[in-house]
């Protein structure tokens, strides 16, 4: 691991320091996913005998919209989270 560095403690002890990875890391990893499954989708969609080919287009934008709508959410729920955890510490030092 390139990312772990020793710090020497005020006791002499020597520690591992583990450097943040960049913030976006996670928000890359969901959108490659979300890549492959519009992939999937989109190939198997365009291909199925049910659909009329001309409507291809118009299902490729219905899954990207989609995607963005879930990154959107996902990104969403994550900062609603933060804010609450944040909200309840506020509020514990206000009843304290």
């Amino acid at each position: 691991m390139s990312n772990i560095s020793p710090i020497t403690g005020a006791t002499g002890i020597s520690l591992q320091s583990l450097e943040p990875r960049p913030r976006w890391a996670l928000g890359q990893v969901f959108r490659s996913v979300l890549a492959g499954v519009r992939s999937v989708f989109a190939d198997s969609a365009a291909n199925f005998g049910g659909i009329d080919p001309t409507f291809a287009g118009l299902i490729e934008a219905q899954i990207e919209a989609q995607e963005q709508l879930q990154l959107v959410s996902f990104v969403s729920n994550i900062e609603k989270s933060k804010h609450e955890t944040q909200m309840a510490a506020i509020r514990n030092i206000r009843n304290s």
